[in-house]
């Protein structure tokens, strides 16, 4: 049995706040990022606490036989430090994410808060552990990096600034003993010699620093104004879909006049004439009223998927939707049909959602006629609506001819048909499912599609629950 999975497409708030920018990270993703920066600090806390615990299970004594300077408790105090941060850092990123939208500057000034605060208890860590004598100074690395990709050049290149003018005020402070020496190895006293290796380990630290920022901040700036450019693209494409999806309306209502007045008249002739004409002028006429027939429902198709791609957010109606009286409204209009195919349409189950009734309405009148249209005649359409604590899920299944493998994934494309479905069903436009695609589109619907050739085919329609209007006029998930 095949599957595929129709994604609900973005909230038109997130698009928005998720286009990329030269200055860094779109918001939301910035966010995203944000929390985390707080996860990997969680580790650094816990590698501090157990560092100091450890020193002091094994005693000093023990430490300086084998060269180590006894941390005393500064470990466990950095750790308690790093984790207050974190926990404010933390409950400033959880009250910007229950907004409905953020500037960009609000998410930039938690991330900036939480560099700055780790870069002075780095500090601290780096001149405790030993500034020039081990390869601690080395993990500024890991904030000038992170700050080349959530930012622009400039910020990065400010964070790299402080991080040097920090380490090398340690450095410099510690030489001049302005500072107490310290380090986590034992060391003799600082001769000329040993002035010159520090001078020169410090300055060789320095420069792999700066080539490092400088070569992942270009290659992050050239990635986001990659982005720009291509977002910039999009736009223009979806401007000229627009447009063309606009004309094509424009067509395709002017033909409704002529299939409507071939229509008439050819019920204007079988009401006067009919009984006058030859049999081969009947088949004719028959023909004609059929291919008429056959075009309308296409020009109807067309119209509505039109309208629904055209619609913006404040065109949805949401409100209360009762999920069992609109499924067995549905069943009524597709009675017709399935007493046609003698097919019988069972519904079970009671819900309500918050959303648009008349694109649900379209939505499900689509699956279900499908359902009706591809099952072996005498058989039984399931529609069953199943509650869960944050949505609903409605599954239709029938036991009719089923979609391969392989056709699968394209079911949702523009007039796609199978062989199979062509043949069971010759009069299908193939924008049934593009409408339902276009419909989970514009409500945020999830859709699952589980199909076997020749047994049937469930769709599952997982509809949110709860949808409310922002202050906007958008519609957004709880």
């Amino acid at each position: 049995m095949g599957s595929f999975r129709l994604y609900p497409a973005p909230k038109p708030g997130d698009v928005a706040r998720q286009q990329p920018t030269v200055n860094g990270l779109p918001s939301a993703m910035l966010l995203q990022n944000a929390l985390w920066f707080t996860r990997i600090r969680w580790s650094v806390v816990a590698v501090l606490s157990g560092f100091g615990a450890v020193c002091i299970l094994i005693g000093n004594d023990a430490l300086r036989r084998f060269g180590i300077r006894p941390p005393g408790l500064w470990p466990l105090i950095m750790a308690f430090i790093l984790a207050l941060l974190n926990v404010l850092s933390i409950r400033w990123i959880r009250r910007l994410s229950t907004r409905t939208s953020f500037p960009w500057a609000d998410v930039a000034a938690n991330i900036w808060f939480q560099i700055v605060s780790d870069l002075i208890v780095l500090t601290v860590v780096v001149y405790r552990i030993g500034a020039t004598e081990t390869v601690i100074a080395f993990a500024y690395l890991f904030h000038i990096t992170l700050t080349c990709i959530f930012f622009g050049r400039r910020d990065s290149f400010v964070v790299t600034m402080v991080s040097t003018a920090l380490f090398l005020a340690t450095v410099f402070l510690e030489a001049m003993d302005i500072l107490p020496r310290s380090g986590i190895f034992m060391r003799t006293s600082l001769d000329q010699h040993n002035m010159l290796r520090l001078i020169i380990f410090a300055g060789f630290t320095v420069f792999v620093w700066f080539v490092l920022w400088y070569l992942v901040s270009t290659l992050s700036d050239a990635v986001r104004r990659r982005d720009c450019e291509l977002e910039a693209a999009n736009k223009h494409i979806a401007r000229a879909d627009e447009e063309i999806n606009l004309q094509m309306l424009r067509v395709t209502h002017d033909l409704k006049a002529p299939f409507s007045g071939i229509e008439s008249n050819i019920q204007i002739l079988k009401h006067t004439h009919w009984n006058d004409m030859p049999e081969s002028v009947r088949e004719i006429i028959n023909k004609i009223e059929a291919r008429s027939m056959t075009l309308r429902a296409r020009i109807s198709d067309i119209l509505t998927l039109g309208s629904l791609r055209s619609a913006q957010s404040h065109d949805k109606i949401v409100e209360p939707v009762n999920l069992r009286a609109l499924l067995d409204a549905v069943w009524g209009d597709v009675q017709g049909l399935a007493l046609e195919k003698k097919v019988s349409v069972e519904v079970t189950g009671h819900a309500s959602v918050v959303s648009d009734t008349r694109q649900l309405k379209i939505l499900f009148l689509n699956l279900i006629s499908n359902a009706v249209a591809y099952s072996y005649e005498r058989g039984t359409v399931e529609v069953a609506i199943e509650e869960e604590p944050d949505r609903v899920n409605v599954r239709i299944t029938d036991h009719g001819i089923g979609i391969s493998d392989e056709a699968l994934p394209r079911i949702f494309e523009d007039f796609y048909r199978t062989s199979e479905a062509a043949a069971v069903n010759p009069n299908s436009t193939g924008l049934g499912l593009a409408i339902v695609r276009q419909i989970a589109s514009n409500l945020r619907l999830g859709i699952e599609v589980e199909s076997e050739q020749g047994k049937g085919t469930t769709f599952h329609v997982h509809i949110p629950k709860d949808r409310r209007r922002n202050h906007n006029g958008e519609n957004y998930d709880h």
